[in-house]
């Protein structure tokens, strides 16, 4: 091969290698897609598909479930309790909606008399009391309150900010009428959150330390840096001297806060 030929050989291998390197990048960047944590692919460094990593879901079983502290049935009037589960977990930022729950509802015989299931909200970091009202359970006595989440709990990464919200309660006034009970307490919003539609959940215990009682009520709002009034009622009477704590749980939801 003379030497004309070799150079021209040169030279067409090198252009159909530049060509090759041009190609393979243009295919790469008109077929790639960037990750992203909506496309049912484990990928972009995610724990597994869509959550975990950078997502903002939390793999199942990334986080465990929260405590049951306890759970029991209050009756408020003849055949009708509330059902009550004081629940706890410590992940400052996690948060997670749309949690389903169950109640079961026992008889000292562990016959299954009442079954409510429902969804909530957790918020981040602390205590919290899931309720179920009025539920009728008949003339029959309630032995045993047994309460589950139905499902894995979809947590969610949230601000860490929301796990130091303070609303703070104080004084809180037992008083009697003559159909029953009312509490009144104070709740203080001392965050920059302004929050709308969220349980307000109070429970009295005696001397023992045991929860004897427990109402929930619904505030429509609490705007930030303000306080609010709120009632609790009970159509029975319960004696002040009965009662050595009382406890305000205000549960508010992340999902729906606004910040100043």
């Amino acid at each position: 091969m003379v030497w004309a030929q070799r150079r021209k050989l040169t030279y067409m291998t090198g252009l159909l290698t530049f060509l090759f390197v041009v190609s393979f990048f243009v295919f790469q960047s008109v077929t790639s897609v960037t990750p992203t944590c909506f496309d049912k692919k484990k990928n972009g460094g995610e724990s597994g598909i869509d959550c975990g990593g950078k997502c903002l879901q939390y793999c199942p079983n990334e986080l465990l479930e929260p405590k049951i502290r306890w759970s029991r049935s209050f009756e408020v009037t003849p055949g009708v309790v509330h059902a009550v589960a004081y629940i706890e977990h410590s992940y400052p930022m996690a948060s997670a909606k749309n949690v389903k729950y169950q109640f079961r509802l026992y008889d000292a015989n562990n016959v299954l008399i009442a079954q409510r299931d429902g969804t909530t909200y957790l918020g981040p970091m602390g205590r919290t009391a899931i309720v179920e009202t009025l539920i009728p359970t008949g003339n029959i006595k309630i032995a045993d309150t047994r309460f589950s989440f139905s499902s894995f709990i979809p947590w969610q990464q949230s601000d860490v900010s929301f796990s130091q919200v303070v609303i703070k309660t104080d004084r809180t006034i037992i008083e009697n009428f003559s159909n029953g009970t009312r509490l009144t307490a104070i709740l203080e919003n001392q965050s920059r959150y302004s929050f709308s539609n969220f349980d307000v959940v109070a429970i009295l215990y005696d001397k023992s330390g045991n929860a004897i009682t427990s109402s929930k009520i619904l505030l429509p709002s609490l705007s930030a840096l303000s306080s609010e009034t709120v009632y609790f009622t009970w159509p029975f009477t319960v004696d002040p001297k009965d009662v050595l704590n009382i406890e305000i749980i205000p549960r508010f939801n992340p999902f729906s806060a606004k910040e100043l």
